[in-house]
């Protein structure tokens, strides 16, 4: 595990297109997550999170679900084995718990331990 990773919003449409072109991808059952490691010294972790709006129509469930994903990335900030940056996707259909998203969080992040 990396000393201290500091948590920093993943910003710019050149950092996405890039992460999502080069990316890897890791699921379980509600989440994805796309992770561009870097080899850096330095240890930021640039983070996004995404529901999408085929599945949750209305604004306020996303924002809520977004919220909850947000919350669950600050839970796990210390355990998060990498730097880089990541992109975190709800894609269950119904608005989950937060406790259900750290849970599941702490899953794919087991994967690259």
């Amino acid at each position: 595990m990396n000393e201290m990773i500091t948590l920093n919003r993943l910003k710019g449409k050149e950092k996405i297109n890039t992460l999502f072109r080069k990316g890897t991808i890791h699921r379980t059952k509600l989440l994805l997550l796309k992770v561009l490691m870097t080899s850096d010294e330095e240890n930021r972790l640039y983070a996004g999170v995404s529901v999408p709006k085929k599945i949750f129509s209305r604004a306020v469930d996303r924002n809520q679900i977004k919220r909850q994903l947000r919350i669950a990335l600050k839970t796990l900030e210390k355990e998060i084995p990498f730097s880089g940056s990541c992109m975190l996707i709800y894609n269950g259909q119904k608005t989950p718990t937060t406790q259900k998203l750290i849970v599941e969080l702490k899953i794919i992040l087991e994967k690259y331990s």
